[in-house]
């Protein structure tokens, strides 16, 4: 059951919190080469949680896939031209194998690795990927904190705010949305959207009910 925006009074409470809180000043977006160096140490815990002992290798890329790309088609094309044996790779990337064996499974995840670094999304704008700097990350912990979870709590949903601050170098992404989304229709995003604006920075990562 979604909450509704209930009377004058509230409205006008809600107002004063988002309209008359101090001003946030939005830090700098993440740099290209600060992009670059998250997806290394990503790529590189990736290739460790699989093979621990060997160096990660070091693959050219081929193609920078565009970011509004979810397909997966070239990596799941690289797959299928590596010919593994005893594996059997379907349309949208998934795989199967004639036995459980330690080596196929090997062959498996060493393929994967090397056809996603062959096929990188582009990364000329981070943020369209997800990429965040930690100040900006930390930004958007203190404006949920200090602005949105208060107006949210304003209009009767229960959203839980944080006490803590955000913990550099963690990448804790916070959204309160996900605690009330099930609740919610179009028209009720609407609403807290004019009431409680979602924060200026960043990707508009929030779920929406069907």
């Amino acid at each position: 059951m979604a909450f509704r925006f209930a009377g004058p009074v509230l409205a006008a409470s809600v107002l004063l919190l988002v309209g008359c809180a101090p001003a946030f000043e939005a830090p700098p977006p993440i740099t290209y080469a600060e992009a670059k160096k998250l997806v290394h140490e990503q790529n590189l815990e990736w290739w460790t949680s699989m093979f621990p002992d060997e160096p990660m290798p070091l693959v050219e890329p081929v193609e920078f896939l565009d970011p509004g790309s979810s397909t997966g088609e070239e990596v799941t094309e690289c797959l299928r031209a590596a010919e593994l044996e005893g594996i059997s790779i379907a349309s949208d990337g998934s795989w199967s194998s004639t036995g459980s064996s330690t080596e196929q499974v090997q062959a498996m995840n060493r393929a994967q690795f090397v056809c996603s670094m062959r096929y990188p999304y582009d990364m000329r704008d981070p943020e369209e990927m997800g990429y965040l700097s930690d100040e900006q990350t930390a930004w958007i912990w203190s404006y949920n904190r200090e602005r949105l979870v208060p107006c949210l709590q304003l209009m009767g949903y229960s959203v839980t705010n944080r006490t803590s601050d955000y913990v550099p170098g963690s990448n804790e992404y916070w959204s309160p949305y996900f605690e009330i989304w099930q609740q919610l229709k179009k028209s009720d995003w609407d609403l807290m959207d004019a009431r409680c604006p979602q924060s200026p920075v960043g990707p508009d990562w929030r779920p929406y009910a069907p």
